[in-house]
């Protein structure tokens, strides 16, 4: 008899799905199973998010992993980044956060992970998956123990420790989303000279307030509210495992993710030895530019933060990777993506600063005109290789430098965009960015009237 397994499930670099409809017990059993197979190692760690699915989910995943004879490290409630940093301290060969990210409380998820808490590749994944979908194994003679370990204190600590300088006494709210940075909030920042205003950090996997993809305008509204009634300097806002963070201003406006990460990767280079950071194609010039400026060196390369945290794993002259979503990745941690670890050291690199946060913003809005990321709905990948064909042969005719990393870039000495194939979504992503707004009005409109039009 055939398993009953939706093959969607599995997405480029994990698994997730609805709850109950595409993942239930009886999924969740086989993928324990299909790891425990995969890994060839014991034990393997288990951690999981809030989400109300979890409890059914864990114990099926756990019984799959032991009914192969496999020992479990279940480590409990978890941030994605604490499991990250968890497993790599541990030296264990392998394990699984149950999580579903930023997405929606009927969504729940797996992120299967090896020794030094390495992400699987697409090869990896797409081998895991023909051993869950096709593949048969009867219980093992002597099944696998479980062990209860509670990591989150020595992840706290380092944390904690991470800070090299005094921050400046900033007033800021900090809005959990009811999500796994409720767990560590408190714990990480309250002895420091901060005035911390933590909001929803009761863990509910309902998601009450608001559901916690950040980069929806509607779920920053009510961070937004607190910033302005409490006149804070600045706001911080999670995704449900806490893997990913964003910046407010003092009038709730998003601080662009590309300054963000200037500020982070400029602060990494000046105080480490090593020089090097790593960056997407949709990112703005101000990192190359302050990073350059600082000492260091910047590689450019595909969305996601996968392709970025192995580029990591595999050179070790790299101190820092970033993605303009709000994840950051540190050697600290492993060279895994941590909102938390990443708000430490955005607020340290910001207390180096003699510049306002404001003073700050103020500038890169005066000299760097970006682009919100848009999206425009195509037939099929035919017709978006012929939309990105038409635009190479436009601008290698005017003069542009193409690269091909991911999807077209085309880059002039004052302007440039990126046009991208989305893997989830029929759609094209647009990012642009111009020295001046005149110029940023003129090609922004230019680019997207032909886009339209197509």
């Amino acid at each position: 008899m055939g398993k009953s397994i939706d093959p969607g499930i599995f997405k480029t670099y994990d698994i997730r799905g609805v709850y109950p409809n595409e993942l239930n017990e009886e999924v969740a059993y086989e993928i324990g199973k299909g790891f425990a197979i995969f890994a060839k190692t014991s034990p393997l760690m288990v951690g999981y998010d809030t989400r109300v699915s979890y409890p059914v989910l864990r114990d099926a995943l756990v019984r799959g992993i032991t009914d192969q004879g496999m020992d479990v490290v279940d480590i409990g409630l978890s941030s994605t980044s604490c499991f990250y940093y968890s497993l790599a301290e541990s030296g264990l060969g392998g394990g699984i956060m149950i999580t579903a990210s930023h997405n929606s409380k009927e969504f729940n998820g797996f992120k299967p992970m090896l020794q030094d808490a390495t992400p699987l590749t697409k090869e990896q994944l797409l081998e895991l998956k023909k051993i869950v979908l096709e593949e048969e194994f009867s219980v093992a003679l002597e099944k696998g123990k479980i062990i209860q370990k509670d990591t989150s204190d020595e992840y706290v600590q380092m944390v904690k420790k991470s800070t090299k300088e005094k921050l400046k006494p900033l007033k800021v709210v900090m809005d959990a989303g009811n999500g796994m940075a409720g767990l560590y909030i408190e714990k990480i920042f309250s002895d420091t000279d901060l005035k911390v205003i933590p909001i929803f950090t009761e863990l509910d996997g309902e998601f009450p307030n608001h559901e916690t993809n950040p980069k929806l305008p509607e779920n920053r509204a009510k961070l937004v509210e607190k910033i302005i009634s409490e006149k804070a300097d600045l706001g911080f806002m999670f995704d449900g495992d806490a893997d990913r963070m964003c910046v407010l201003d003092r009038e709730g406006n998003l601080v662009d993710y590309s300054l963000v990460m200037a500020l982070l990767a400029e602060h990494l280079v000046k105080n480490s030895i090593q020089k090097k950071v790593i960056i997407e194609v949709r990112t703005s010039k101000i990192v190359r530019n302050w990073v350059e400026k600082a000492g260091g060196e910047v590689e450019v390369t595909e969305c996601w933060t996968i392709p970025i945290k192995l580029k990591m794993k595999s050179d070790l002259e790299v101190v820092f990777g970033g993605e303009t979503s709000g994840h950051y990745m540190f050697r600290e941690t492993h060279e895994s993506d941590d909102g938390i670890f990443g708000t430490m050291i955005f607020l340290e690199a910001l207390s180096a600063k003699e510049e306002s946060i404001d003073e700050i913003i103020r500038n890169f809005k005066e000299k760097y005109h970006v682009l919100e990321e848009r999206n425009f709905e195509v037939a099929n990948k035919e017709v978006s290789n012929e939309i990105l064909e038409k635009l190479e042969k436009k601008y290698v005719a005017e003069g542009g430098e193409i690269l091909k990393i991911d999807g077209l870039s085309v880059i002039f000495p004052n302007w440039s965009f990126n046009l991208r194939q989305s893997q989830s979504e029929p759609v094209i992503r647009l990012n642009l960015e111009a020295d001046s707004e005149k110029l940023f009005k003129e090609k922004s409109g230019e680019i997207i009237d032909f886009l339209e039009g197509e």
